[in-house]
């Protein structure tokens, strides 16, 4: 009988963070296909009725910082930053590996760090009640809708740097070359 894994094992790590990758990221494009819907909204209204949707560049603005950061979790979680090889073509796996492992835990300290001063900004703004200029939509809530999306990317980072998410890019039908 074969061994069932244990819970923390890496298999369970992996697929509970990429399937939440993966949803941020679908949720992210529901967000760009809203802000589009928005837009052409805006474009068909003033064309034809004269009547635009007012602070639709507040709109945008909002949609695509959210949409941005959850976007991030799987360009992490994928491997899909931009990786220039070119210094470690002709070195050994395990040193590559070993340098993957660097530069997932400068990401994840990067995406913690950004993750946390987001938080601590949503209740500042909270605080001080700002709003945006035409609709006066509370700021805050843009930025508590971001902060979910750099925590995630945070916490992939992390499990790639300790090993717990595959070391090399191509994992899960992600091909970058």
């Amino acid at each position: 009988m074969p061994k069932p894994k244990r819970a923390d094992s890496p298999g369970l790590v992996h697929g509970v963070l990429y399937r939440l990758a993966v949803w941020f990221a679908y949720a992210g494009g529901a967000v760009v296909a809203a802000i589009g819907i928005m837009s052409a909204i805006h474009i068909i209204g003033l064309w034809l009725f004269s009547s635009p949707v007012r602070g639709d560049f507040e709109l945008v603005e909002f949609g695509i910082a959210i949409a941005g950061t959850l976007f991030i979790p799987y360009c992490q979680a994928a491997r899909g930053h931009i990786v220039v090889d070119f210094f470690t073509q002709s070195l050994r796996p395990r040193t590559v590996a070993l340098l993957d492992a660097f530069g997932a835990t400068v990401m994840a300290l990067a995406f913690l760090v950004i993750g946390w001063r987001t938080a601590l900004a949503t209740f500042g703004i909270y605080n001080a009640g700002e709003t945006t200029t035409l609709r006066e939509l509370p700021i805050w809530i843009a930025y508590a809708a971001m902060t979910p999306g750099l925590l995630l990317a945070g916490f992939i980072a992390l499990a790639q740097a300790v090993g717990l998410m595959p070391a090399s890019a191509g994992e899960n039908g992600v091909e970058i070359k």
